[in-house]
């Protein structure tokens, strides 16, 4: 039978009413509410392969942005105690091995090798950093495992070293940076703001999402332009030089992915300095992050983070509407007391996809498994993925939305939630230019 392709994934997925407006949909609704696949012609039985299936978590577990791996390391391990209790993988027991990147290439590197050649680990998941990622994916074709990339959002890693160099031990579960950068620039196109203005990380996260902002919006809304840029080394404890430097442009827009304890200090001293006010509108604010919606600044910012900005992630729990996506909230909130976070969803369905994987090839053989995966459909809590052969990027939207303090609940919450099929705005092979977006917004945002 032939294989999922993708234009027959955006049909299968309309049918089911999935991932295009908020509330999923019946057909996505009366599935049995577990991580799934769609792959044809492959049966899911067979007997146990091994003894304990071993997968390595790599993440950020030291200084200051070791939170991130703790949120990744809930996802993953909530998943890992879910799949032992009802019987493993093919009756196989499930372990994870948490490493620390430091989040440093070399380091990372080195937890590879020694998670294969000394811990015998079947799969590699996680990675934080785009500038760690580059080079973690390197060497996956030399270890012969695979890589479920759970955070890492840069488009070269996809674009680059995936399509074009042809390294295809490597998958990306979470979505890159399309979403902070061209995603972005659909609801910057939204907004009255004609005067953009960043302040980012001076890393390669930050400069691919602002290259994608700036050429998607350019093309979006003609009349805007581009006024000020602050580039912020990590660990900036003081951005009131860079804030300064940006509001003597008087801009009228931010565009941010600033994230971690970089953007709680960011967020706090933008309100004292009066960058909120600069950009405030009717209805709002000219404010993009789109990271913002991560658990630890939810919790850490509260009802410092003003209402109205607009802010998303690589998944946020109140999307999409289904049984699945409610079920996991709940055990993640039961388990650990808080939400969970982007990270932590695409950790757990990284655990599940492998488990997945083994049962419908029966084999820990790593090129069967590449075949198996590319044009697979996975339905996840965060919706339906569809994962593109060409690049080994997992197609999903994610809204952005507008910060609300809502008293019911123990951190903020999104409200006037806009979404765009992930069909529509990922970049696509051979990735030569950026799409027309200006007649494509015309045809999804012409409600918003």
């Amino acid at each position: 039978m032939a294989e999922m392709t993708r234009r027959d994934f955006i049909k299968y997925a309309a049918a089911l009413g999935i991932g295009l407006a908020v509330g999923g949909g019946i057909g996505y609704s009366l599935r049995k509410p577990e991580v799934q696949v769609v792959k044809e012609g492959v049966p899911a039985v067979g007997e146990k392969i091994k003894e304990t299936i071993k997968i390595g978590h790599i993440a950020i577990f030291s200084g200051p942005f070791s939170t991130y791996g703790e949120l990744q390391k809930r996802g993953s391990l909530l998943a890992m105690e879910e799949i032992n209790k009802a019987g493993g993988i093919l009756g196989s027991k499930v372990e994870i091995i948490y490493r620390d990147s430091a989040a440093k290439p070399a380091e990372a590197v080195k937890q590879v090798r020694s998670l294969v050649e000394s811990e015998g680990c079947d799969f590699i998941i996680g990675i934080d950093s785009s500038g760690v990622v580059l080079g973690v994916a390197e060497v996956m074709p030399e270890v012969n495992k695979l890589l479920f990339v759970t955070h890492a959002a840069t488009h070269k890693l996809t674009e680059e070293l995936v399509y074009k160099k042809g390294i295809k031990e490597v998958f990306r579960i979470a979505v890159p940076v399309y979403q902070d950068g061209i995603m972005a620039a659909f609801i910057a196109s939204q907004l009255p703001a004609t005067k953009w203005a960043c302040v980012h990380p001076d890393y390669e996260y930050g400069y691919a999402s602002w290259e994608l902002f700036q050429k998607t919006l350019s093309k979006l809304r003609p009349d805007v332009e581009f006024v000020g840029e602050a580039w912020a080394k990590i660990g900036t404890t003081d951005f009131t030089p860079l804030i300064s430097s940006v509001m003597e442009k008087k801009p009228d827009g931010i565009h941010t992915v600033e994230w971690g304890v970089d953007l709680f200090t960011f967020v706090r001293q933008a309100k004292q300095t009066g960058l909120f006010d600069a950009v405030k509108y009717d209805g709002g604010y000219a404010w993009i992050n789109p990271m913002g919606y991560s658990v630890d600044a939810m919790e850490a910012l509260a009802t410092e983070y003003p209402e109205n900005c607009w802010i998303s992630g690589r998944y946020v729990w109140m999307y999409p509407d289904t049984p699945l996506n409610k079920k996991f909230v709940k055990a993640h909130i039961d388990r650990w007391g808080h939400f969970p976070a982007y990270s932590g969803e695409t950790s757990y369905t990284a655990v599940y996809l492998i488990k997945k994987l083994i049962e419908l090839t029966k084999t820990l053989d790593v090129d069967t498994h590449i075949k198996a995966l590319e044009d697979m459909v996975v339905f996840s809590p965060a919706g339906a993925r569809y994962i593109r052969k060409e690049d080994h990027q997992a197609m999903y939207e994610v809204p952005y939305g507008q910060i609300k303090h809502d008293p019911n609940y123990s951190i903020p919450v999104l409200t006037n939630l806009q979404a765009v099929p992930a069909e529509e705005y990922y970049r696509h092979p051979p990735f030569e230019d950026m799409p027309p977006y200006k007649d494509l917004y015309k045809k999804v945002m012409a409600k918003a």
